[in-house]
């Protein structure tokens, strides 16, 4: 089955603006506070709860999630 991936190079792992991370059915974008990361965050997505089916896509505004 497919799974979403972020691309995390081109995200800005911003979660007031995310809507995959907003809008996702599953609630399988995560957004972690992290300072070890470069934007002092990261946006995930939870493969255990992704189901493939790919709303998260075109929401992106960073065009950086892809099916696989």
């Amino acid at each position: 089955a497919l799974k979403a991936y972020i691309d995390k190079a081109k995200c800005a792992s911003e979660n007031r603006i995310c809507r995959p991370l907003k809008e996702c059915p599953r609630q399988a974008v995560i957004w972690t506070e992290d300072e070890d990361e470069p934007l002092g965050s990261r946006t995930e997505i939870d493969p255990e709860k992704c189901d493939g089916c790919g709303i998260c896509v075109p929401l992106c505004c960073g065009d950086c999630i892809e099916l696989r």
